[in-house]
């Protein structure tokens, strides 16, 4: 791809980013008032199509009263009550949506004044159960199958009160669930479908069959739990849209409208096409003038390029004329420069290859010298023993073992027990020095004798111990190392009874020890910085000390074990 066509792209590639992000805040925001405003307009409509079903609901409620205050009724007599049921099923059948025997009087027996020649028992029914302790002036019963045309009805019953007060009885109306569906089709918007259902999910309608099974499990499961008088909306998956009202007078029937998200948001979706549409015109329009506009600034810049392509295969001695002192100028002697540096940098590079191979071979040679000492040692030890020098001897050995400790094959971590071993050593030929002065103990657990470490941290504390805590005692001390597991943790401690240090110099030698540039202490400094670098800041060193009672060094660190394969060496 050549510059021109890169620069077009650049240029593209900006421009979409811009607009791109313009056209997106547009669409998110008009997409977003797009559906707020839809929702509103749903929220409306569904609340205006529930009062009408309210409405319709409140004219039946309203002629179950009449019907209940009527003379008639309220006698309770009979073959009086069998004829004006039978008129009354004639008149209003079809505003209930029934055939037949639409209404009936119950006084509370059991059976129920359908026509002049039938009753009823509607002992087993469940609104026939309720209406006997309730204290409410009408019920919707849940639906129910006819016992006249065996078709599915929900029974409107109101109380009948005698002369005295009392209730005597309820008028008795079926509500054909095929009648409740012919209205609510009546009550939908946008093609959706319009159910009725009380807050337990029951339906009192046969709209349901064009929905899926599991969003009809969505909407009952999404109705609301306790009563309210606002609309609720519910997001059902990324397909539907559920808006729910309740009904008013019906106690706890709600009008439940389903609709498809691609017919509620279809004004939404056709504006996003259109700015789909303007967006990929810009985008056009956008790539023939990055072309044009490329075209004017890539002569120069092509030079560059080549030049470089010409570096990247190993031509040092490429160089641009600078001309002029724009931007292509700038970076024509940038890169003149940078063709000086890497030759530079490359001078640097094989000087300091030679200086490396040089060392890698002083390190080979100096592996040698080690192996010559210890032999040296044990050839010198072999000799004291002949001639009878057992304390030579033993001088000889501990420096051995001293040394072979401290060089360890260039492992940087080492088993606790060979620390341990270490600092014997170390102590052993203190002792032949300041055999007067001097006194030691090591504790430690065989059971962390394994555990890893970094090589030679307890030396440089006991070294400390013996210059700084005991020789300036004179009077003779002791040092006592030991080590301990708590729990994830090991703690070595280095603790000696000499003169102790000072409040205000052990703030100092604290200080110190946490400086990028200790003036004293070296000792302390790097075991401190080896344990930083090894483990982080949660582990470290701890000081304690008090005047003429003696200094207390502790470590911490994490456990952790030897490798199965570490020699078993103990403390």
């Amino acid at each position: 791809m050549n510059l021109k066509w890169k620069f077009t792209l650049f240029f593209t590639a900006v421009f979409s980013v811009i607009f791109s992000i313009t056209a997106y805040a547009s669409y998110d925001r008009i997409h977003s008032s797009n559906q707020a405003l839809t929702h509103n307009l749903s929220t409306q409509l569904i609340e205006s199509k529930a009062n009408e079903a309210g409405g319709w609901l409140a004219q039946r409620i309203r002629e179950l009263h009449t019907i209940s205050r009527t003379p008639t009724v309220v006698s309770m007599e009979e073959e009086a009550i069998k004829k004006y049921v039978t008129q009354l099923s004639e008149d209003m059948d079809d505003y209930y949506g029934n055939e037949y025997g639409t209404f009936g009087i119950n006084d509370f027996s059991g059976l129920e004044y359908i026509t002049e020649n039938q009753t009823i028992d509607v002992r087993d029914r469940a609104y026939f159960k309720e209406m006997l302790v309730t204290d409410k002036e009408y019920i919707f019963s849940e639906p129910v199958i006819s016992k006249t045309d065996s078709s599915m009805i929900t029974v409107a019953c109101y109380s009948i009160y005698n002369p005295e007060g009392k209730k005597a009885g309820f008028v008795a109306a079926s509500i054909s669930l095929d009648k409740l569906t012919s209205i609510t089709e009546n009550l939908s918007f946008y093609d959706g479908d319009t159910l009725i259902m009380d807050r337990s999910g029951t339906l009192y309608t046969h709209g349901s069959n064009s929905l899926p099974p599991i969003i009809l499990e969505n909407i009952k499961d999404s109705i609301p739990e306790e009563e309210s008088d606002q609309v609720i909306v519910e997001e059902l998956g990324d397909t539907y849209t559920a808006f729910y009202a309740p009904i008013p007078g019906s106690h706890d029937w709600y009008l439940c409208t389903v609709v498809e998200n691609s017919r509620l948001f279809h004004d939404t979706e056709l504006l996003t096409s259109s700015l789909s549409g303007l967006w990929m015109a810009m985008v056009l329009i956008g790539i023939v003038a990055s072309f044009f506009m490329s075209s004017r600034i890539t002569r120069r810049v092509s030079l560059l390029s080549d030049a470089m392509e010409e570096v990247q295969k190993g031509n040092l001695d490429m160089t641009l004329a600078v001309r002029g002192k724009d931007e292509i100028s700038q970076l024509s002697m940038h890169f003149n420069l940078m063709v000086e540096e890497i030759k530079r940098l490359m001078r640097e590079v094989i000087l300091t290859q030679k200086e490396k191979r040089q060392r890698e071979l002083q390190v080979l040679q100096a592996q040698i010298n080690p192996h010559f000492i210890y032999n040296t040692l044990d050839t010198i030890q072999w000799k004291a023993l002949s001639y009878g020098a057992d304390e030579l001897s033993d001088l000889i050995q501990a420096l051995s073992s001293f040394f072979r400790i401290s060089l360890s094959k260039g492992e940087e971590k080492i088993s606790l027990s060979k620390e341990l071993a270490h600092v014997r050593s170390y102590l052993e030929i203190q002792q032949y020095r300041y055999s007067d002065i001097l006194r030691y103990e090591i504790e430690g657990d065989e059971n962390i004798e394994g555990a890893l470490i970094p090589k030679i941290i307890i030396q440089p504390l006991v070294e400390n111990a013996i210059y700084h805590g005991i020789k300036p005692k004179l009077s003779g001390g002791k040092i006592r190392i030991a080590a301990i597991r708590r729990g994830e943790d090991l703690i070595l401690e280095v603790c000696d009874d000499g003169v102790g240090i000072d409040e205000e110099t052990l703030e100092k030698l604290k200080e110190d020890i946490k400086s990028a540039r200790p003036k004293k202490s070296y000792g302390l400094y790097n075991v401190s910085q080896r344990i930083l670098l090894y483990y982080g800041k949660e582990y470290g060193l701890e000081i304690k000390s008090r005047r003429q009672k003696g200094t207390c060094v502790t470590i911490s660190l994490p456990y952790e074990e030897e490798e199965k394969n570490a020699e078993n060496n103990h403390l």
